[in-house]
């Protein structure tokens, strides 16, 4: 594997992807009324929320599924774009799918995790520009051109 860093920073990016938008999903859509009332609703009231506690709660779980959506679509992308990576075999099929992952994070977390993008958008740039040394057969070292 020649591109440790790129993986290394993709895995980063999908860990927390999974801990905040399926942490997010997972205890909003599992909430009930009751308990959404008494512990998240008081802080959306501070001119966020000012419909019904009913309201709220269908609002925040339509965007927990948008973001588990969007959690599930990233990964699919990441875990693509890594196998494309991995032993440094399809570094421009890689930055596209890492891309794509950074925009849709972007778009489906309504710009909510662009730190997280970011790190997509890093491991893209990375994939599309860096340049590894290997070495061929006779083990003189050459600079890999991206395919």
């Amino acid at each position: 594997m020649k591109r440790k860093w790129e993986v290394i920073i993709g895995v980063v990016g999908i860990v927390l992807c999974i801990v905040f938008l399926g942490g997010f999903s997972l205890t909003m859509t599992s909430m009930d009324e009751e308990t959404y009332k008494v512990t998240v609703f008081p802080i959306l009231q501070d001119g966020v929320s000012l419909g019904s506690v009913k309201d709220s709660l269908e609002a925040m779980n339509v965007l927990a599924i948008w973001f588990g959506i969007t959690l599930l679509l990233v990964l699919i992308l990441v875990v693509f774009a890594t196998a494309f990576i991995w032993n440094n075999r399809y570094p421009k099929w890689a930055a596209i799918l890492y891309l794509l992952a950074g925009l849709s994070t972007l778009i489906g977390t309504q710009f909510i995790a662009f730190p997280i993008a970011f790190l997509f958008f890093l491991v893209g740039a990375l994939c599309m520009f860096r340049r590894v040394a290997n070495l061929n057969k006779k083990g003189e070292v050459y600079v890999s051109h991206p395919h």
